[in-house]
């Protein structure tokens, strides 16, 4: 019996106005006090009257319109009523019939090798506005701590339709969302920090014997529906993938033992790799949803105002791959963080006029051609990402400019620095309290590539004499041991020597 998975995804996400979604304390959910960034209307006291937040609401129709949502004519707050310690009215005003904004789609794409599908697109059911609650936390003497800092911090929650065919396309969504919600401005969306909190909905079906209609699982028949698990605690990427991923194979495995389970919320134990059960779920009925009568239904548009959206990073990742040519890969790691891309933007541009000014490339750099593309991407990728990821620093810390940047890519395509040496000066660079050119440090440091074949003749001649066990090896048919060879000469000219003519004065020698 062959079974198929259904997994949607819901987001919180806290949106980083400067006070909070109902009152006017400063929107500080990490606050180091606990309980001192609060108010009587964000501890639920009698009496108090609730203010939304315009901004908040702002934000909410960016998102929205981000994710290519219809917003609403008109919108309302409900409360969404239950007992916890972290929500002291006994209710949480929050959206549950006319949301701000509906019905949208964000398309996910992977190579086959890494899903079952290279295309996926995801139905984006609702994006609604709330508040948060309070934090609790656990001691080691079994006692409960209430936190009220974090209660009222505005949260837009994300909800998908049950379109997820995998739990790698669930953890893509989630890093997608992210990267969207930074370049908007409206979130840090920081996993870690709980700016941004996933939770799954799973369920396993007997395939062929349901269908989805409008984002309900439907049966086909006599059979009945299995009931959804929600999975909370998913608090990284890696946690989403495997939660899910484990809920799956839990799921399959009571139906083939004959088992069945009601409609649970699961918790996610990152340390045990499982899921633990927390509580019967509830359903919609269950929260005696009726319209907040403290504030009067709005018009989300009207409140916005028209809203500018900036090039969103799908957008910006497809066009960095069609008109510079980067590859994929490297299209994909330089619009994650809107920080690299503007970086990214700025070198290309400036790679573009360099090459223009030089006479080996004059008036051929008209679209930066793809070799050029290719090689700034390399270096944008691997070597400059890897230097700040070892000095621990962001890209908006480093001193030195894109045009700089990119006048040493440029060095290196025409030859006049080799990769060795270059990096020496991007060390420099990088380490520096000023923007160095990389020009007058290769001048000054006498690193310029050698391509003369009469200066490296005499190098090659002196490793020859001085290595004759490795010369006879290849000359007897080990190839490798030229690049053993070529070391040494690189070595003895301090990597000045172009790797190139090296290799061919030694095959010209040793021939």
């Amino acid at each position: 019996m062959k079974y198929t998975s259904i997994i949607g995804m819901e987001v919180h996400v806290e949106l980083k106005t400067n006070s909070k979604m109902f009152c006017s304390c400063k929107n500080d959910p990490n606050f180091a006090n606990p309980n001192t960034n609060i108010c009587e209307i964000c501890t639920g006291q009698p009496g108090t009257l609730p203010v939304p937040n315009k901004t908040a609401i702002e934000w909410t129709v960016k998102v929205g319109k981000a994710l290519g949502c219809d917003i609403r004519k008109l919108s309302k707050f409900d409360r969404k009523h239950y007992f916890y310690p972290d929500l002291p009215k006994a209710y949480q005003i929050s959206q549950y019939d006319e949301p701000v904004a509906e019905n949208g789609e964000i398309t996910l794409s992977f190579t086959v090798e890494e899903n079952i599908r290279d295309i996926a697109k995801i139905g984006i059911e609702r994006a609604h506005l709330e508040e948060d609650t309070a934090k609790l936390l656990h001691d080691d003497k079994n006692a409960t701590l209430v936190d009220f800092n974090r209660a009222g911090t505005p949260l837009v929650e994300i909800v998908t339709k049950p379109d997820f065919k995998s739990s790698m396309e669930a953890k893509v969504y989630c890093q997608e969302l992210r990267t969207l919600l930074r370049y908007l401005g409206v979130s840090d969306a920081d996993m870690e920090k709980g700016h941004m909190r996933c939770e799954a909905n799973i369920s396993v079906q007997e395939a062929g014997k349901f269908e989805i209609d409008d984002k309900l699982v439907k049966p086909l028949g006599n059979y009945k529906i299995n009931h959804k698990i929600e999975l909370k605690n998913l608090n990284s990427f890696k946690a989403v993938e495997r939660g899910i991923e484990y809920e799956i194979k839990r799921q399959t495995e009571l139906l083939e033992k004959g088992e069945t389970w009601g409609q649970e919320t699961r918790g996610w134990n990152d340390d045990k790799g499982e899921t633990v059960l927390q509580r019967v779920k509830e359903s919609s009925a269950d929260y005696r949803y009726f319209p907040e009568p403290d504030i009067p239904p709005f018009h989300p548009e009207k409140i916005s105002g028209v809203v500018s959206l900036p090039e969103l990073p799908q957008a910006k990742r497809a066009r960095f791959h069609s008109e510079y040519d980067l590859s994929y890969a490297d299209a994909k790691l330089l619009s994650e963080n809107k920080s690299w891309a503007n970086f990214t933007e700025e070198v290309m541009s400036e790679l573009t006029e360099w090459l223009d000014s030089l006479p080996e490339t004059k008036n051929k750099a008209e679209n930066v051609p793809q070799k050029i593309a290719r090689l700034a991407g390399a270096w944008l990728t691997s070597k400059l990402m890897g230097v700040l990821k070892e000095k621990k620093l962001d890209i908006d810390q480093i001193n030195f400019s894109a045009e700089n940047f990119a006048e040493l890519i440029a060095l290196i395509y025409t030859g006049r620095v080799n990769g060795t040496n270059a990096y020496k000066i991007l060390l420099i660079m990088a380490g520096s309290d000023k923007d160095h050119d990389p020009t007058h440090l290769l001048e000054d440091k006498g690193w310029g590539q050698v391509s003369d074949e009469g200066k490296i003749n005499e190098v090659v001649d002196e490793v020859i004499k001085s290595h004759p066990k490795q010369v006879e090896e290849f000359k007897s048919g080990k190839e490798t041991v030229l690049k053993f060879l070529i070391g040494m000469v690189m070595k003895a000219t301090e990597g000045s020597a172009d790797p190139k003519v090296v290799e061919g004065v030694l095959r010209g020698k040793l021939a």
